[in-house]
């Protein structure tokens, strides 16, 4: 969240872009009291905890969608749920992480990417996607629903699962034989 907060001090002054940040956890009043600190208070808006069931409906209303992981070696091994989710909107993702997650972005074409902590780049990638045409956007978002569909659809997944399974069987080892215990 430090890094979320001072990508929106270097935004401040675009009169467009607002944080519109769903959730809370156990920074909830560090960020609150910071957003009133660096007077970001009407920038950075904190909604709250909704339901899992919610998140949709706050989507449609977004331009883009934000993921954001800490600079650690274990992040940058794994791709975050919320990629897939965001993905399946189809609206653009704005992240700022390292790793597998940074790659599929980036390599689908599903949105911009910055590193894990820079500001700046999550500000820069933040002002580009805000500059680009709506077409563009919706290309990016086009982009990102293929890639949903491609990679984490439930039935591609199911496939493949099955597939790896029959695979397996097919080559499975001998079993041990059965040994008996004699008296």
């Amino acid at each position: 969240f430090p890094s979320i907060l001072r990508a929106a001090e270097i935004l401040h002054d675009q009169p467009d872009i607002r944080w519109w940040i769903v959730g809370d956890g156990r920074a909830a009043a560090w960020v609150t009291a910071e957003i009133e600190r660096r007077h970001l208070t009407g920038k950075v808006i904190m909604l709250g905890r909704y339901p899992l069931e919610r998140m949709p409906s706050f989507f449609q209303h977004a331009d883009a969608l934000l993921v954001t992981l800490r600079d650690e070696p274990i992040f940058s091994m794994t791709i975050p749920g919320k990629i897939p989710a965001y993905l399946a909107t189809g609206i653009p993702i704005v992240a700022m992480l390292n790793g597998e997650g940074a790659r599929l972005i980036s390599e689908s074409s599903s949105g911009l990417v910055s590193s894990a902590g820079n500001a700046q780049g999550l500000a820069q990638s933040i002002l580009k996607l805000h500059q680009m045409s709506p077409d563009e956007r919706k290309e990016i978002g086009v982009a990102a629903a293929r890639t949903y569909k491609r990679d984490f659809d439930r039935a591609v997944l199911m496939g493949r699962v099955e597939s790896w399974l029959l695979n397996l069987k097919r080559q499975s080892v001998t079993p041990l034989p059965h040994t008996e215990n004699h008296k």
